[in-house]
């Protein structure tokens, strides 16, 4: 009568307890989070999503070297089979709320089998079943746990996503930044050389010092070590954009080669690649909160929860049901015989007495809760931070990138009326070589504001998420919680 009772009465209280034990979905967030940012929010020109950002730069390139990339980086598979493994613990996890079902066979052949004499042969078969109902809830916030690691993992997988598309981009602009300082260190130390082989004649016919013909010279080794300083630069940022894309240097070498550096006057060929502007007008909480490292944050935060009521349950008593049937046969000589076995009934079992082992546990899971919600509001205030900091830079990167355009163009003009007062007799070709030199220190202002700029935009694209959503993983938890 007792078993027919608790038989009757366990389906309720799975059906009740899997309801008092629904797992917190909205994660915490900090008073310390801004209302609004302090910072200017960029604006003006062309905008685009985050999603579809890449393929708004203006060298398509870039687009093509972060899609390989995510085709072969073996980060991004590790973070891919991280993701498998750990979605596998949620199917796992979740299979132990089901009832475990079996089947058995066994053959033997011997002599004295079972006390009976002479040779013999006996041969078994049975089906079992068996499940745990979960009274208390612990197994099905286990199974929470398990996937909100699954999502977590999930989360963290689009976050390699967002760093490597930025790693790429950022290596890639350092790649052209060099290129393009190697080709006007080149023609600086052109210039540099001719005005130096001018020094020296001009220190043969006795019109200039030794000391001043020195310091031509000076200028000039300055400006060649310059020149190697950039190709190795060049060289380094090649590598590191190889390993990034798991691809030889080699290929790559030639197929980001630069155009060639003019021969003779004052041209200059390279460009730089220009990032376009997003818009950022979400409050800090809604934006933060697509964060893929955020999201994270939130699921181990909701595993950490789901794992300490897990522990809990075990405190309480935990109540299986089981069943067996099957049937055995014994054949000596010309002899047989058989018979049938079965079984069925629950069990019941009580922790009386561990020397404190749950409670501890206990405690440990709760502190290991306490510890995820600390790390997830750390994340929001780092996160906030972060996004205030590159704000400032592209605000700052706009405006010096303004400034140092004026003075790119003022050069530009200087160093043009110089070459054509060269052409006419009106100038020296020293006069004129200064000018170039001059006006090829402006241009390497510009280039440097121009690349740290677009760094600046692609920092803000990584701390802003990437266009990653709280959409793109399903919260299995929230969804169960409903």
């Amino acid at each position: 009568m007792i078993y027919r009772r608790l038989l009757l009465a366990a389906p309720l209280l799975a059906l009740l307890t899997a309801c008092m034990t629904a797992p917190p979905a909205a994660p915490p967030t900090p008073a310390a989070i801004p209302a609004a940012w302090r910072s200017p929010l960029p604006h003006g020109g062309s905008t685009a999503a985050l999603a579809q950002w890449w393929q708004r730069f203006d060298d398509p390139l870039l687009a093509r070297l972060i899609a390989r990339a995510e085709a072969q980086s073996p980060t991004l598979e590790q973070a891919a089979a991280r993701r498998r493994q750990a979605e596998a613990g949620a199917t796992q996890a979740r299979a132990g709320l089901m009832p475990q079902v079996g089947m058995g066979a066994q053959v033997q052949r011997g002599r004295a089998l079972n006390g009976v004499a002479g040779d013999s042969t006996q041969a078994s078969a049975q089906f079992s079943a068996s499940w745990e109902i979960d009274l208390f809830g612990g197994q099905r916030a286990a199974a929470w746990a398990a996937a909100a690691q699954a999502n977590a993992a999930t989360a963290d997988w689009h976050a390699a996503r967002v760093s490597l598309a930025a790693d790429v981009a950022q290596a890639y602009v350092q790649l052209r930044l060099a290129q393009a300082r190697e080709e006007s260190a080149e023609l600086d130390t052109r210039f540099a050389e001719q005005i130096a082989g001018w020094g020296r004649l001009q220190q043969k016919a006795g019109l200039m010092s030794a000391s001043d013909a020195a310091l031509l010279n000076t200028e000039r080794a300055a400006a060649s070590a310059n020149l190697s300083q950039w190709r190795a630069e060049a060289q380094i940022a090649l590598q590191s954009l190889a390993v990034l894309c798991a691809e030889p240097a080699d290929k790559l070498a030639a197929e980001l080669a630069p155009p060639a550096i003019a021969t003779e006057g004052f041209e200059l060929r390279r460009s730089q690649p220009r990032a376009p502007g997003f818009d950022v007008g979400s409050l800090p909480a809604q934006l933060l909160a697509q964060r893929p490292d955020l999201a994270a944050a939130h699921q181990r935060w909701l595993a950490a929860v789901q794992q300490r009521r897990s522990v809990d349950a075990q405190r309480y008593p935990q109540l299986s049901l089981a069943a067996m049937a099957g049937e055995s046969r014994l054949h000596t000589g010309s002899k047989s015989s058989h018979g049938a076995l079965w079984s069925f009934g629950p069990s019941l079992t009580l922790p009386l007495f561990d020397g404190g082992a749950l409670v501890a546990a206990g405690e440990g899971a709760k502190a290991a809760a306490e510890e995820a919600a600390a790390a997830l509001q750390a994340q929001w205030l780092m996160a906030a931070a972060e996004v205030e900091e590159q704000l400032q830079r592209v605000a700052a990167g706009a405006e010096r990138e303004r400034e140092v355009e004026a003075v790119k163009r003022e050069w530009e003009g200087i160093a043009q009326r110089s070459f054509s007062q060269a052409q006419a007799g009106l100038q020296s070709g020293v006069q004129r070589n200064a000018t170039f030199r001059n006006a090829l220190t402006a241009y390497d202002a510009v280039i440097g504001v121009r690349a740290e700029h677009a760094l600046a935009w692609i920092r803000l694209y990584r701390s802003l998420g990437g266009g990653f959503g709280v959409d793109v993983t399903t919260n299995t938890n929230t969804a169960s919680a409903r």
